[in-house]
């Protein structure tokens, strides 16, 4: 048993160590990383309530927590940080803003809870894909 473990540990330590992160680097400042990490945490503290307002039907929550992130969220990304991100990156974020816009909308209205999983599991996926894709590292 012992030396099972020993081999399995090696084995990780050794495929952890030669692991090199091949998604595309966004090169900016600690406080511009810190802004767009934030608002990625925000996304997913309303996607969170949004899925719990759905499970204790509670449309108002889902209403309220996915308009929070809608098109009206925060007041955008300042120029000079959207001036460093890839076409592609800039392109998945009013998708997520959008969807979550959908979410809003559909809890006003009719409250189709399994509409309102299908819209964010759609929304969700721009996050995934972009996590997928891209990392930041801050300027040295």
């Amino acid at each position: 048993m012992n030396k099972l473990l020993a081999v399995t540990f090696s084995t990780l330590l050794i495929s952890t160590g030669s692991y090199a992160d091949s998604r595309e680097a966004i090169v900016m400042s600690e406080q511009h990383r810190d802004l767009l990490l934030t608002e990625m945490r925000d996304l997913l503290t309303s996607s969170q309530q949004v899925l719990e307002g759905v499970v204790n039907e509670d449309m108002a929550q889902v209403e309220k927590s996915a308009r929070r992130m809608g098109l009206n969220a925060g007041g955008g990304v300042p120029k000079e940080v959207g001036r460093l991100l890839p076409k592609g990156f800039k392109s998945l974020g009013p998708q997520v803003h959008q969807g979550f816009e959908q979410i809003a909308d559909e809890a006003d209205g009719f409250g189709d809870s399994n509409k309102i999983l299908k819209i964010l599991a759609k929304t969700q996926q721009n996050c995934v894909t972009c996590h997928d894709l891209y990392r930041f590292e801050v300027k040295k």
